[in-house]
């Protein structure tokens, strides 16, 4: 914040000077002249730009002297408008972030003249798109499997944590179906890890086809994959799921026109159960699946204390 600086006059005799000294930045350099209406409320008028604020605003040297709202639509007009109000009223430099096609933030400073009346508001805004895009991108890949995108199993977790959590409010089950194919090493032995990524990719597509909106469905790593089904009732709902996931993934598997062998099994514990906890219920799941396996593959199996 400037103050007992005559500003107006700063402005008026050495403009093209102030404006060189951010010609050259990639940061937007907006300073808007203040007025006060009758009313009390404030307006802004453009008085200097530097070239990115003038291309990243699709503005030119014609908008200088004009308002927000003689240069824009309604709704970007109100925000800016909003914006340099905030700056005004509260006496000193504030911040703002504006998301958009471009996501830039914002410092605007108020200037005051030597009777201590703001007569600029000094703006620099920082386009940050690239950077946010890159930490959105980085954020979604910590919880999410590269290949197909699916949750891997540090959302798996927080997920299933909630999904049980929300079970005991409402008295109802949780199931965990433990996933793997039977033979996919053969997969990649025969026709290569292109063809064993795409064919995961596709199995992907087909275990969330196969189950409904709110269940959650994760590749763990390899060809394993979980599916937590929420909202449950009674043993005989899994069931028919696991039934219909098993029928979705016997239909013939075509991968540039090969037919590629294929079959599952599943393993499948419930909470309450079979584990009370998130840990425990997938460890189950896994022990169900390996009896699964055990007693003839391509079937799905439900966790038994006994059998363990």
């Amino acid at each position: 914040m400037v103050k007992k600086l005559d500003f107006t006059t700063l402005v008026s005799q050495h403009g093209d000077i102030l404006t060189s000294l951010f010609d050259h930045m990639s940061d937007m350099f907006f300073l808007m002249a203040v007025e006060q209406a009758a009313d009390g409320e404030y307006q802004f008028r453009y008085v200097l730009m530097n070239p990115s604020a003038m291309q990243n605003a699709q503005l030119c040297e014609e908008a200088f002297g004009k308002r927000f709202e003689d240069v824009y639509p309604h709704e970007k007009a109100s925000l800016l408008q909003h914006m340099y109000t905030q700056a005004v009223k509260s006496g000193s430099p504030i911040h703002f972030t504006a998301n958009g096609d471009i996501i830039g933030e914002s410092i605007l400073s108020p200037v005051y003249d030597s009777n201590g009346v703001c007569t600029h508001v000094f703006s620099i805004t920082r386009d940050v798109t690239e950077r946010t895009n890159l930490e959105s991108q980085l954020a979604y890949m910590a919880y999410h499997d590269v290949l197909t995108g699916l949750p891997n199993r540090r959302l798996l977790s927080e997920k299933l944590r909630q999904a049980l959590k929300a079970a005991q409010s409402k008295q109802e089950m949780v199931a965990a179906l433990y996933l793997d194919c039977d033979r996919f090493k053969e997969i990649n032995d025969t026709w290569g890890h292109d063809t064993g990524d795409l064919f995961l990719q596709m199995l992907a597509t087909r275990l969330k086809s196969s189950v409904r909106d709110g269940d959650i469905v994760a590749r763990l790593g390899g060809d394993e994959f979980v599916i937590i089904l929420t909202g449950i009732h009674s043993e005989h709902q899994v069931e028919k799921i696991a039934n219909r996931i098993m029928l979705a993934t016997q239909e013939p598997w075509m991968i540039e026109d090969r037919a590629i062998p294929f079959s599952t099994s599943i393993g499948i514990a419930l909470y309450p159960a079979s584990a009370s906890e998130a840990e425990q219920l997938l460890s189950n799941a896994d022990k169900a699946l390996y009896q699964a396996k055990k007693t003839g593959r391509n079937r799905f199996s439900f966790f038994d204390s006994i059998d363990y």
